[in-house]
């Protein structure tokens, strides 16, 4: 019956992103047994430890995901590379793979060895098999061979998430159970970006709330903004597809920031003070905002071709889109455009709630994890090899070690990408000092930020007078280093302005498990809520349709699942 509770859990792993309420849901009553770690190498300085070499060889069990894409130089194997060798050679740690499956079968394998109880050593996880894995005590707490030996940039990482990442790796005991790859904060959160010349071509001010916006893409639509004569300009771009309407998860041109400003979140479960949680979806916010959104469909501000499209971005590439929502990197998008001095584009935090805030919905803090077994030896071996990896990653690079065939990514043990939770904000806070001259390159600790050197060796190359100016005429568009760095710059200096310079009220979810019911009524409970929604927007269907959606909604297994989750969260709160 265990088993094949375990594997019920983890058979759905398409939900796999952490839950922010009740992550940590161990029913573990054994006491801790965790060492002292700082005895696993005796005679070791304390602050050694994250780069000390065994004395005698440790061999790890672990998983493995192979890019079925990736070659293989000669001499070497999945198992045997360079940097298996070097993992030896500097730490004499053996890595040894009780198996090996492609990266698309890998959660499925993981899946199965997590149902039978026989898993590695060490493991990549995702959240769904984190949280099976806590449920059924089947991993050891990790917060000694933290404080020992997480070197101080992997601790930097996990500190900058904050009280968010913390819930989801730490069980209801206070303890910690994961290492995280944390998630950039503001990596999910769209924006509306908008070219500043056609609103200077029509004398608009930017817009920051709905009825501006509203009267912008208006203006947009028929005021012929690009000046060619034709009525061939679309006000606010849409999504392709219906699963993209709101931006759960990394997208661009979904429209959440259309439902946010009413304060509406689909897809995301919310919880209330008292801790009950509720679907956003069902919510009378959700009604009002659908309605609205109709509005500018029906008055055509809203691309007439939106989720039919093949690609949402054609019309955004070809020049003919005032307005579209996406994250910071969205610079990269339109970098073409912008290098070719056809179009200014900036990024706002709009439109505004009646309130005057902007609402947005923020990423899980992580879906990825690294675990140890309970019958792990040395679990602080998982921190040495991840210590190793942040350290060397970018020169691998330079060495040449890290290659088209020999890519970290594909190749190294218990790779996941580690990076500072707040980097763009950093990054964008501190380019803007430095071009006002309040700082310099001494200042910065690049072994933190990995990309930054590189960011203010070439800003001044590329940025005029004055520095503050982003104007598109602002930028020396004829540099040698225009086409490699200037859709970063762009996508921080502009992209990234609003998360350092102006306020937002962030909503996360509240869970993002897999619940029993969910396994056999959510595709269907999905489907039905993205059909119904785009339909609506597109006025195929009156607003009424969106109340018969909730009933149905509630009736074909929602309020069940809203009850499963509730007793889930209560249960790993001790409630």
């Amino acid at each position: 019956m265990k088993q094949k509770q375990i594997m019920a859990l983890v058979s759905a792993t398409a939900l796999a992103a952490t839950a922010l309420a009740g992550c940590g849901n161990s029913s573990s009553s054994e006491k801790n047994t965790q060492t002292t770690a700082v005895s696993e190498a005796a005679g070791t300085a304390k602050e050694d430890l994250p780069f000390s070499k065994y004395a005698e060889t440790v061999t790890v069990h672990l998983g493995g995901s192979m890019n079925p894409n990736a070659k293989i130089p000669d001499g070497m194997s999945y198992e045997d590379n360079s940097y298996t060798r070097l993992l030896k050679e500097d730490f004499n740690i053996e890595v040894v793979y009780d198996w090996v499956a492609s990266s698309s079968d890998f959660d499925e394998k993981m899946n199965l060895c997590i149902g039978s109880g026989a898993i590695p050593d060490l493991m990549n996880v995702n959240a769904t098999q984190y949280r099976a894995l806590l449920k059924y005590d089947m991993i050891q707490p990790l917060d000694q061979y933290f404080d020992d030996y997480a070197s101080d940039t992997l601790k930097g990482y996990v500190e900058s998430g904050g009280d968010e990442l913390q819930k989801c790796i730490t069980n209801d005991k206070g303890e910690m159970m994961a290492i995280p790859a944390p998630s950039m904060m503001v990596g999910e959160i769209n924006e509306m970006w908008i070219r500043q010349d056609w609103l200077d071509n029509l004398g608009l001010e930017v817009p920051r709330t709905w009825d501006e916006m509203a009267a912008v893409a208006e203006a947009f639509v028929t005021q012929d903004p690009d000046g060619n004569g034709e009525a061939d300009t679309i006000g606010i771009l849409g999504p392709s597809n219906s699963d993209h309407m709101n931006a759960v998860g990394n997208n661009q041109y979904g429209l959440d920031p259309l439902f946010s400003s009413f304060q509406s979140y689909p897809q995301y479960w919310l919880q209330d003070e008292d801790g009950t949680v509720k679907y956003g979806s069902i919510q009378p916010e959700t009604r009002t905002a659908l309605e609205k959104i109709q509005k500018l469909y029906t008055d055509k501000l809203i691309d007439q071709e939106m989720l039919v499209r093949n690609d949402s971005k054609e019309p955004l590439l070809a020049g003919k889109v005032g307005i579209f929502f996406g994250p910071w990197w969205s610079g990269y998008t339109v970098a073409d455009a912008i290098l070719a001095g056809e179009a200014d584009w900036r990024a706002y935090f709009t439109p505004l709630a009646e309130d005057g805030n902007y609402y947005t919905h923020m990423p899980n803090p992580t879906s990825k994890y690294v675990v140890a077994s309970k019958s792990c030896k040395n679990p602080e071996a998982a921190f040495k090899i991840i210590n190793y990896l942040i350290a060397n990653e970018q020169q691998w690079v330079v060495d040449g070690i890290s290659s088209t065939e020999m890519g970290t990514a594909d190749f190294y043990p218990l790779y996941n990408g580690y990076d500072n939770a707040d980097e763009i904000e950093v990054s964008t806070e501190t380019l803007e000092k430095y071009l006002a001259g309040e700082i310099t390159m001494d200042d910065v600790d690049f072994s933190k930020h990995k990309l930054l050197k590189n960011d203010m060796e070439a800003v001044f190359e590329l940025k005029k007078e004055p520095y503050d100016d982003f104007s598109l005429d602002k930028w020396n568009l004829d540099s040698d280093l225009a086409k490699s760095n200037l859709p970063r710059l762009v996508s921080l200096l502009v992209g990234g302005a609003s998360y350092v310079n102006d306020k937002y009220i962030p909503v996360y979810n509240a869970y993002s498990g897999q619940t029993e019911t969910m396994e056999t009524k959510w595709a269907n409970l999905k489907k039905m809520e993205e059909e119904t929604f785009a339909k609506i927007i597109m006025g195929k269907a009156d607003i009424s349709e969106f109340d018969t959606f909730v009933e149905n909604w509630k009736n074909q297994g929602g309020d069940q699942i809203l009850k499963e989750i509730n007793e889930e969260l209560n249960n790993s709160s001790g409630n």
